[in-house]
């Protein structure tokens, strides 16, 4: 409870750094273009932060069961985007109070529960939630006219591996600019001969979420690198305090009392790959 609370003030104070209109915060609906007897016919829920001078947009695919209930009236001051540490994490980095501020930010937000049974989700390596995820990632990439990175944590890390595999077999992976996977989980891979866009994975150090352990994402690394990417980092997360709560939904699984240094980790890596190196970024305000 006391690591919990320590990471919601942590928010808390993060977001009087965002301070209001740091970023320009809306929803957008995104219909779906793939149609089944059995998919839903609801569209995806996003919510983006815009930043003011984007070099990039991050959408990011979050874990768990994959939705925070996003609706057409939801706001920035939401608890979701405002108390969340994690979240709040993500946001800061399309302010450049909190860091360089050069990313658009998306949540995107699943239609219905994507179940995850034994440490596993079947429903996230499906058409219709692989569709939604390409689908999104195309509005944004339409919409601001920017190169899209996907991020996904945890479970959302299924999501990123089998969209770039879906995307490779239709010869559509350069719609995408770059991956993230974050603690992810066991199981998760890519083609490593043949994944050449540049490839961020973080995890920390004592994340002991049985799903999601920190030598399977030294492997999936090691496994890029062997294969030939040397656009690939892996970035061992060491800071914050796990103690107490669900160890798959808080935590040091979620970075607790480490989020301004994973917040710098996504910053300093994306902003390299889109030639701005750390040192020639302006420092947060």
């Amino acid at each position: 409870m006391a690591t919990l609370l320590r990471s919601a003030l942590a928010a808390l104070l993060l977001v009087g750094v965002l301070g209001p209109g740091a970023a320009l915060a809306q929803v957008f609906a995104v219909s779906p273009s793939y149609k089944s007897f059995f998919s839903s016919p609801d569209p995806t829920m996003t919510f983006l932060f815009e930043a003011k001078e984007a070099r990039a947009t991050l959408v990011f695919i979050p874990g768990g069961e994959g939705f925070h209930g996003i609706h057409a009236k939801s706001k920035e001051n939401h608890g979701i985007f405002s108390f969340y540490p994690f979240n709040v994490m993500l946001r800061s980095l399309s302010d450049p109070k909190a860091t360089s501020g050069r990313f658009n930010v998306v949540i995107f937000d699943s239609p219905e529960p994507l179940s995850a049974p034994n440490h596993w989700s079947a429903a996230r390596t499906g058409a219709d939630h692989l569709s939604r995820v390409e689908d999104v990632v195309r509005f944004y990439r339409e919409r601001l006219g920017k190169p899209v990175w996907v991020m996904g944590h945890s479970m959302g890390s299924i999501s990123v591996t089998e969209l770039y595999k879906r995307l490779q077999d239709g010869k559509r992976q350069d719609l995408v600019a770059g991956l993230v996977l974050s603690a992810s989980v066991g199981g998760t891979s890519l083609r490593y001969g043949a994944t050449r866009l540049p490839v961020l994975i973080v995890h920390h150090e004592r994340d002991i979420c049985a799903s999601s352990p920190p030598g399977h994402a030294r492997s999936i690394a090691a496994s890029l690198r062997e294969g030939g990417n040397t656009a690939t980092q892996l970035s061992i997360i060491t800071g914050g305090d796990g103690a107490g709560g669900d160890v798959c939904h808080s935590g040091l699984h979620m970075y607790a009392g480490a989020e301004p240094e994973v917040a710098k980790v996504l910053d300093d890596f994306m902003g390299s790959q889109a030639g701005e190196p750390a040192a020639a970024r302006p420092p947060p305000a």
